[in-house]
């Protein structure tokens, strides 16, 4: 729906909850008077990248967990103090990239392992350098995979060649 083209006096709930049902992008368009909880829930499920034009006022941990399950990538507009183990595993499995949205405290192996799968996402390069995740000798997200042929586990490259 062309929401744009629609004069702001004519602006109706009704109007904009059909714009956004078809295109949750449009929120952006939607006067912040008729920015309702409903609307912003509508929006975000449609496209979770719509949650960067949610009011802060009608930001909740739901709303955000919403957003991210539709799109992971939602998750750079989550608040950090809305940002939950919850809401960021969702974020990972929908989008290894998301990853690079999760505070440090939050990143786990298992979340990181998660973000690993997703071809997408050079996940690596987004894990904490000095973690149980990425530092040397650890298995952290590739925990699970097995050693290339002729490789003990926890052998170095070249070790023993």
């Amino acid at each position: 729906m062309a929401l744009r083209f629609v004069p702001e006096a004519l602006k109706t709930s009704e109007i904009c909850m059909e714009a956004v049902r078809q295109d949750g992008l449009m929120l952006a368009r939607v006067p912040a008077s008729i920015r309702t909880p409903e609307i912003c829930l509508e929006a975000v499920a449609q496209d979770g990248m719509a949650l960067e034009f949610v009011p802060e006022r009608l930001l909740t941990p739901e709303l955000c967990l919403e957003a991210v399950a539709q799109d992971g990538m939602a998750m750079e507009d989550v608040p950090e103090k809305l940002k939950t183990p919850e809401i960021c595993a969702e974020a990972v499995c929908g989008s290894g990239w998301a990853l690079a949205f999760v505070p440090e405290a939050l990143k786990t192996p298992e979340l990181c392992l998660a973000a690993s799968r997703d071809a997408r996402a050079e996940a690596l390069v987004l894990m904490p350098a000095r973690s149980a995740v990425h530092g040397r000798g650890s298995r952290g997200c590739l925990a699970g995979r097995e050693p290339p042929p002729g490789r003990r586990p926890g052998q170095a490259r070249g070790a023993g060649d």
